[in-house]
């Protein structure tokens, strides 16, 4: 899981200098979900993990996740961040931890503990410190910044179930073929299927296709059914600490005090969850069957 945080760090970098080579939203997912799918059905294959032995059911509700659910939480987001700031992406993005414990609580019966609870008011704090500084401003993109989150939550939950029965590597392989062909779809409507104009848009969309999509989502994948949804997006919060530190390396941002005091809190939260041994079993945790 925080293998997969980290590399998902790199996502909102990643965007900001695709923007600058001049692609579009729906060209730049297109593109990254297409090369990702190559490459995880390469190494599905390799590793024989072939997901053509799915169950149709899996094979379907994996398909779903990435043509539906994954597609829109992901044009959500990069739709965000063309008019918004990317602090102010992540901050909203990551109420996400707490709407999954909240859903996980009221759909699936399942028991949030006071350590949850601490863990939650301790990385939110700490990202509110962390991005802190953002103004609201009533726009487009903010409404698709707070449905990332949202769409995000239904993906954890969903994902959680399905991860179960299959493999990481090959269900990972089948979520980015959907999301690769909604996004073509999308894009060729729009009249936005087209190679990216320079080299250095290739190597962007390289870049986006092999670590916060390939790595990022098969790391997840892989971690989610050991240590369970709410876990998982608590740990996940390791996310924006990658980021801010990635923009003060490569953007030049300024890294305050009061960031750094923000950082911390994230990483006690991490820390917290990390060091609570496995996930509960399947009835007590309320997975559905």
């Amino acid at each position: 899981m925080l293998a997969s945080a980290t590399a998902f760090g790199t996502n909102g970098i990643f965007a900001k200098f695709a923007y600058r080579a001049g692609l579009a939203t729906t060209q730049l997912l297109a593109f990254r979900f297409v090369v990702a799918a190559i490459g995880m059905w390469a190494l599905a294959m390799l590793l024989r993990q072939s997901p053509l032995r799915f169950e149709r059911r899996s094979l379907i509700s994996l398909f779903g996740l990435g043509a539906i659910v994954y597609t829109g939480q992901s044009l959500a987001y990069f739709t965000a961040l063309q008019t918004l700031p990317a602090s102010l992406c992540v901050l909203i993005v990551y109420v996400y931890p707490s709407l999954v414990v909240i859903a996980g609580w009221l759909f699936l019966r399942r028991s949030v503990s006071r350590l949850h609870v601490v863990a939650l008011a301790g990385s939110f704090a700490g990202l509110v410190l962390l991005v802190g500084g953002a103004e609201l401003h009533i726009a487009w993109g903010l409404v698709f910044a707070f449905a990332a989150p949202v769409i995000y939550t239904a993906y954890i939950l969903l994902s959680e179930n399905v991860m179960g029965r299959v493999q990481a590597i090959s269900a990972s392989a089948v979520i980015m073929s959907g999301a690769g062909i909604a996004f073509s779809a999308i894009a060729l409507v729009q009249g936005q299927l087209k190679p990216p104009p320079s080299p250095q848009g290739w190597l962007v969309v390289l870049g986006l296709a092999l670590i916060p999509t390939m790595i990022a989502i098969s790391t997840f994948l892989a971690g989610l059914p050991r240590v369970g949804a709410a876990r998982a997006s608590l740990l996940s919060t390791w996310e924006p600490v990658v980021t801010v530190i990635l923009a003060v390396i490569l953007l030049g941002d300024r890294f305050s005090a009061v960031q750094a005091v923000g950082g911390l809190l994230i990483l006690a939260a991490v820390v917290m969850q990390a060091g609570r041994g496995g996930r509960t079993a399947p009835d007590a945790a309320g997975v559905l069957p």
